[in-house]
């Protein structure tokens, strides 16, 4: 088998399906291959198929990575972890405010609040009686859009709650363009998306990179055109 497949179109090299080890993807990237999971095994083998978890999580961290760029103008890549079990995603950024290339780093923590759960808390309250650092940031996505979800109650039940997460937030789903993706702990931020016109904003970013170094010093490099092949169903 080849270890470097190129394009059946095009000379460009392909990356092997799901070889996420020290790639980073826009969120532009991680959004749209999830939607061409959906397209090609469909929606309910996409959102519930365990092959495709990390796409799953990737796509969620995509989703918080477009709220911060809209908060603050930071681009922000995300790194689906392959060797450790935590963090679920990690998102990256080059900071060059110094003069010299430093990687930002923010620890994802993905947890979905499936249907069969009643109450939200019930999935944050799980996740914070386990140990992670307290760099880590909590991320829910809250996939089912028919429950009732206060946002306002849910501050006020961390408030009263040890929690081992630097922050917690949820993304929440208000109709097919409009996504909120609100801080619940420490406080309460919430930030609107029209998905349809971030992700068009989002295609401007860089699709792909990789860190390497350069004698003492960090580089990233793009990697251009670039086609990573969505996991086969197994």
């Amino acid at each position: 088998m080849d270890s470097h497949p190129r394009c059946r179109f095009c000379p460009d090299e392909m990356i092997p399906a799901s070889d996420y080890s020290g790639l980073w993807m826009s969120p532009y990237i991680a959004l749209v291959r999830m939607r061409t999971i959906s397209e090609t095994h469909g929606i309910e083998r996409a959102r519930t198929d365990g092959r495709f978890k990390k796409e799953r999580e990737a796509w969620t961290t995509a989703v918080f990575a477009l709220a911060l760029y809209k908060l603050n103008g930071e681009r922000w890549w995300i790194e689906i972890e392959t060797v450790d079990n935590t963090p679920d995603t990690k998102l990256r950024r080059l900071d060059q405010a110094t003069g010299k290339n430093v990687i930002q780093t923010r620890n994802i923590e993905v947890v979905d609040w499936e249907e069969n759960v009643d109450d939200i808390m019930e999935v944050i309250q799980k996740k914070c009686k386990r140990a992670y650092p307290s760099h880590y940031i909590l991320l829910v996505n809250a996939r089912d859009a028919g429950k009732l979800l206060d946002l306002h109650r849910v501050v006020e039940k961390m408030i009263g709650m040890r929690s081992p997460f630097l922050e917690t937030w949820v993304v929440a789903f208000v109709g097919p363009n409009d996504t909120k993706v609100v801080r619940v702990s420490p406080g309460i931020l919430p930030i609107e998306l029209k998905i349809g016109s971030e992700l068009e904003e989002a295609q401007r970013q860089i699709p792909f990179m990789r860190p390497g170094r350069r004698g003492a010093s960090i580089e990233i490099q793009g990697l251009g055109p670039t086609y990573l092949p969505i996991p086969r169903r197994r």
